[in-house]
């Protein structure tokens, strides 16, 4: 898989080649090169998300002022699609509620689901260009790849910056416990999200327990999507005045979204509560292990050549 180690490679390379892997798919999404089974906006918004997790592996190693380039460059095409990929999610959200109320017999939100497609044929058709703008800052990203300076780095630096991210997650969970805001827990789902992205990049060096700590990982930010999702929802049937068609709309799903959002953060906390047991540098100790092995494993193909 291209979003992962690979052998032959320095680890400097390896993330060189993953990053501009995530840039030249958002490009042909973007192009239209490549089809995709979801929406063009969500998958592009994918390979972002994926491109700068990567990037955050070096941020140490490449300085301050290259990373913020970058990284501000991605952010910015993703800024580009925003307002479209929110006018998704909530059409989404409630189609997926309908779907819920339908089987239980308790009416649809047909009329509320119109109003959400014609707010997203409206933003679509405001943010018309937007591809046509994302191109060129894409490609000034995946030039820039090639001037990252990891020629040293190395497995001691890749463990650090996955201990910062697994501590950083861990902060963030212990603040959304403390005070379980919509808030808080969207900044423990994005540090948890980050570093599943970080696993799966390191999956290699112990394929079966980061794939457990991987799927681990994902459960826990679905279940916060979920809840965001619904919070979003929820911000949008109440904007505007008491009297407004969206809140007339949406009133009965304002109690049914109050409580399924609770519900899927206290799940998530629960998950998160066992994942992130473990202290910052045991973690960090664990992964420094699994690197150190792979790191002195010969490639198949090349043990197989010296057999032969």
């Amino acid at each position: 898989m291209s979003y992962e180690l690979k052998h032959g490679q320095t680890l400097g390379d390896n993330l060189r080649r993953i990053c501009r892997k995530q840039i030249e798919g958002a490009i042909a999404i973007t192009t239209g090169e490549k089809k995709t089974s979801d929406t063009l906006v969500h998958e592009v918004r994918k390979h972002l998300k994926k491109a700068r997790a990567a990037l955050r592996l070096v941020r140490k190693e490449i300085g301050h002022g290259l990373f913020r380039e970058q990284d501000r460059c991605l952010r910015d095409v993703a800024r580009l699609t925003s307002e479209i990929r929110d006018a998704e999610v909530r059409l989404q959200t409630v189609r997926q509620l309908q779907g819920i109320t339908q089987r239980r017999a308790r009416g649809g939100y047909t009329k509320l689901e119109g109003m959400l497609i014609l707010e997203l044929e409206n933003f679509m058709a405001a943010f018309a260009e937007w591809q046509t703008q994302a191109v060129p800052m894409l490609e000034r990203a995946h030039a820039n790849v090639d001037c990252w300076p990891l020629d040293q780095f190395n497995c001691k630096q890749l463990r650090c910056a996955v201990q910062r991210s697994y501590k950083g997650a861990r902060k963030a969970l212990a603040r959304a416990e403390a005070a379980p805001t919509t808030e808080n827990f969207h900044r423990f789902r994005t540090r948890a999200k980050r570093l599943w992205y970080e696993l799966r990049i390191l999956r290699p060096i112990n394929p079966v327990v980061l794939k457990n700590l991987s799927d681990d990982l994902r459960a826990m930010a679905n279940l916060l999507g979920r809840a965001h999702d619904l919070s979003f929802l929820g911000d949008r049937l109440r904007g505007g005045n008491e009297k407004s068609e969206w809140e007339r709309e949406g009133h009965k799903l304002l109690a049914v979204i109050e409580v399924s959002q609770g519900d899927l953060q206290r799940g998530a906390a629960e998950l998160a509560e066992h994942f992130f047991a473990e202290r910052p540098r045991d973690f960090g100790d664990r992964i420094a292990s699994w690197l150190k092995d792979w790191e002195n494993q010969i490639a198949p193909s090349l043990a197989e050549a010296l057999v032969r």
